[in-house]
């Protein structure tokens, strides 16, 4: 054993949202517009690593994708954050996020 913790069990953040308070889950990953995604490249780090797979990844025409994060499940953990190679993923309040559009396009 490594000794090695993940960023979610190092904030005490559970792996799903079930019986989770809302002032817990206040803060959902966001995607902005300097997405690889929009530039034409196909890159699909940010969704390896979200445990509740609140980040997919959407097929699009030509081969490529657009991710695409479903508010309703993501915690919040920021997993997905340090893995973006261009820092397109942010995280912001959740009520504010609902009303955004969260693809990259």
């Amino acid at each position: 054993m490594t000794g090695m913790m993940s960023r979610r069990a190092f904030f005490g953040r559970p792996d799903d949202r079930s019986g989770v308070t809302e002032d817990v889950r206040s803060k959902v990953a966001v995607v902005a517009g300097g997405c690889l995604a929009v530039r034409g490249v196909t890159c699909v780090a940010c969704a390896d690593p979200c445990a509740p797979r609140a980040l997919r990844v959407r097929p699009m025409l030509g081969g490529r994708g657009m991710p695409m994060i479903d508010v309703s499940t993501c915690t919040g953990c920021g997993d997905c954050l340090s893995v973006c190679p261009v820092g397109a993923l942010s995280l912001q309040p959740s009520d504010s996020a609902a009303s955004e559009n969260n693809l990259c396009a």
